[in-house]
């Protein structure tokens, strides 16, 4: 019992931690699709507080923007199934507070 609970929070922590730096991934490839390689600029960036300006920025560490869209992509859909695991993972826990929360409310009235 003690060794499935102690491999139940091992995966636990190890899917809260791969999803948190999926998300800091998600969060830095939004800046550099949003401010770095900007849409309609045609390669010419977006001159943000003394920025490259006028530059001719089609890409970023060797990537173009939509590989970069690309890659944001695969990091959503890789979050989306780490939040799933995650719920499932905490499912008795999410039920059990469901149930409390609804019958508790349910017999006060």
């Amino acid at each position: 019992m003690k060794e499935t609970v102690m491999k139940r929070r091992t995966l636990n922590f190890i899917i809260d931690s791969v999803s948190f730096i999926n998300l800091l991934a998600l969060v830095f490839t939004a800046s550099i699709i949003r401010y770095v390689l900007p849409p309609g600029t045609g390669g010419l960036g977006r001159g943000l507080h003394g920025g490259p300006g006028r530059e001719n920025i089609k890409y970023f560490w060797s990537l173009t923007r939509h590989q970069w869209g690309d890659i944001h992509f695969y990091l959503a859909a890789l979050f989306i199934i780490m939040m799933v695991l995650h719920i499932v993972l905490h499912w008795k826990w999410i039920k059990n507070y469901l149930e409390f929360l609804f019958i508790s409310s349910y017999k006060k009235s």
